[in-house]
């Protein structure tokens, strides 16, 4: 995350004077390296104690999970602002504390759950919100493949640093938007194949109030159509993962369904020439970076704060706690059931 996305985001930021790179921490130099490249009037240390930043400076947490609730609670203390990544901790308690520190030190908590920042993703909410295509029958969502994320350490596979799989790593990301655009679900059934270990696939069943129902379901070794797909009364919308400003729609009744690029906002007298793509998917990370910055200089609110961050990850829990094995018909009978024995246990 630091050199594939915030190293990019904060040399553009920074080139435009928007902020200042103070220091880079990380127990590892081979890590801090890369980013020292790019900032190199940066301070680089090992700790956080070892920083001396401004108090009401901004301190981006991306590190494996379990390491999120204590840096942030340091930082807070310290007079800092914090945007954590996601997930935003690894208990949702974890993120209770952190949100009470946060308050406490009336510091701003951001989360780092920047697909909220799509165009794609705003334009789905105000579909589902305003019912321009009648009420939300039904939706598949189908995200993941085998695992080719240039990871700078073991951690998304290790359970004493990160508890959960792809529903958390992925799922995490999935789940804020369907909260975000639906609200919590009535009820759920939720099975993956984790025994005893971490999920490499899941699938989660969700009935809403209103009998809209949908499916997901992730992986981390399958190949999928990473596509979300809606179905309304008035037509059908699908969405390509992580296609910020795409949109294909099918209004009932249309011979064709429409490909669509989203663009900034028209009003009947905008000219041609100043329609513009709206934002992509690198333009929505910067997005999410300078609404955080503008909510510090106290000219904007947070999109996600420690409140919101927090509602994935608390029902990600309750998923994990009510979680049936998928069926594995390869296995033999026996096998069968000392898998399902095991995935209880």
């Amino acid at each position: 995350m630091s050199q594939q996305f915030y190293l990019p985001t904060l040399r553009v930021l920074a080139q435009r004077n928007e902020v200042q790179v103070q220091a880079l921490v990380d127990p590892a130099a081979s890590a801090r390296t890369p980013l020292a490249q790019a900032f190199p009037g940066a301070h680089q240390v090992e700790s956080l104690a070892q920083v001396k930043a401004t108090e009401g400076a901004l301190a981006i947490i991306a590190t494996p999970p379990r390491f999120h609730q204590p840096q942030t609670i340091e930082c807070v203390e310290r007079g800092w602002h914090v945007l954590c990544e996601k997930p935003m901790a690894s208990t949702s308690n974890e993120c209770a504390e952190m949100i009470a520190a946060a308050k406490k030190a009336n510091r701003l908590l951001a989360v780092g759950l920047y697909k909220r920042f799509f165009p794609s993703s705003q334009y789905l909410k105000a579909l589902i919100s305003e019912g321009q295509l009648g009420t939300l029958r039904s939706f598949t969502v189908s995200e993941g493949g085998p695992f080719r994320w240039p990871a700078a350490s073991p951690s998304f596979f290790n359970k004493t640093q990160t508890p959960g799989g792809v529903l958390l790593d992925v799922g995490v990301h999935v789940l804020d938007l369907l909260i975000w655009w639906l609200g919590e679900p009535e009820t759920y059934r939720y099975s993956d194949d984790a025994m005893g270990g971490l999920e490499t696939n899941s699938r989660l069943e969700l009935n809403y109030h209103g009998g809209a129902r949908g499916l997901v379901r992730l992986s981390r070794d399958w190949a999928t159509t990473n596509q979300y797909r809606f179905v309304f009364d008035r037509g059908v919308v699908t969405w390509k993962v992580n296609d910020a400003n795409g949109l294909t729609i099918q209004i009932a009744g249309t011979p064709t369904g429409l490909r669509s690029q989203l663009v900034t906002p028209l009003t009947p007298a905008t000219p041609d020439s100043e329609i513009r793509p709206a934002p992509t998917n690198p333009q929505s990370f910067i997005h999410q970076l300078r609404s955080v910055v503008a909510a510090i200089r106290g000219e904007g609110t947070l999109l996600v704060d420690g409140e919101e961050g927090m509602r994935s990850l608390r029902f990600i829990e309750t998923c994990y706690a009510n979680r049936t094995l998928l069926p594995q018909p390869w296995f033999t009978p026996t096998e069968a059931t000392r898998a399902t024995q095991l995935a209880a246990s």
